[in-house]
């Protein structure tokens, strides 16, 4: 049994004929009706009634049909694996961000590199605050995107864009209408949110030392409770314009901290690590979009 043989098998049923089947494999008549022969032969089974006008399958030969396009659709991923390791690229290029940048402009320039780079699986990570870290030196990654709070000297980094952080609370809070700022032994006895810090890393930024905390672990928690007048704490701004609008959330001014921020994200690697021709377009795509946004 040969692929050909099989490849003669698939295109007489979906072609419907000898006829059509030859012309889609580019082969004589013959050649084909000679393939199946030698197929039924080496099986012991008849495939085809040819009792029929139409190429018409026997009940074997309608399971082995199925089961010839399994083995087709199995050998074409292995040429094309083939073709991808002559080639170069990588099987798997993981890209891991944080939670709090929008995720859209990300989307666009992965979409772009899975259209120019088809066979490469790409994996999509979102981690909170400085997590993708972990996913990079883990080795599940080769490209992230964090906020740059402090140099790395081990990244290669280029920026991306900036994002407004807010200190909120929820509008019906008596701390907005009792103090223009906060006192932080007054604040101290309100509930602040807060995302859980990276793994390897029990460092968080902002967080009044000494108060009460929830602590949770992604964006949208830290929103719900919120609003429902659970704490306070920082979200990033294009999360709650709707909630600003409404109403539903407010700016709180607390003392000695920044009521509205912008922290930059940069688009970071190992310097250390060779990148491959996937892994570098995209780094090369992720700094078309970075420059478009500025």
């Amino acid at each position: 049994m040969t692929l050909e043989q099989l490849r003669s098998l698939q295109a007489i049923v979906e072609g419907g004929s000898l006829k059509i089947a030859a012309q889609q494999l580019h082969r004589t008549q013959p050649t084909i009706s000679v393939a199946i022969k030698n197929l039924e032969q080496e099986l012991g089974l008849t495939l085809f009634d040819r009792g029929q006008y139409r190429s018409t399958l026997t009940a074997h030969g309608e399971a082995l049909y199925e089961k010839a396009k399994l083995v087709l659709g199995q050998a074409q991923s292995f040429e094309h694996l083939a073709k991808q390791l002559t080639t170069g690229e990588e099987l798997e290029v993981g890209i891991a961000f944080t939670s709090a940048i929008p995720v859209s402009p990300i989307l666009k320039t992965i979409r772009q590199c899975k259209t120019e780079f088809p066979r490469t699986r790409l994996e999509i990570v979102s981690e909170n605050g400085m997590g993708p870290l972990d996913v990079l030196e883990e080795g599940r990654a080769s490209l992230i995107i964090i906020p740059w709070l402090k140099n790395i000297e081990s990244l290669e980094s280029i920026h991306f864009m900036e994002v407004g952080f807010v200190s909120v609370i929820s509008a019906q809070s008596p701390l907005l209408t009792e103090y223009d700022v906060v006192p932080k032994d007054i604040i101290r006895k309100h509930s602040q949110v807060i995302i859980s810090g990276r793994k390897s890393s029990k460092t968080t930024y902002g967080v009044i030392e000494g108060g009460d905390q929830w602590r949770v672990n992604d964006f949208l928690t830290k929103k719900e409770l919120i609003v429902q007048g659970m704490g306070w704490g920082s979200l990033p701004e294009h999360l709650i314009k709707g909630e600003l609008a409404q109403g539903v959330l407010a700016p709180i001014h607390v003392e000695g901290e920044i009521k509205k921020s912008a922290v930059e994200f940069r688009i970071a690697r190992l310097d250390s690590e060779p990148v491959g021709p996937v892994g570098q377009r995209l780094w090369q795509l992720f700094q078309e979009r970075a420059a478009l946004q500025e």
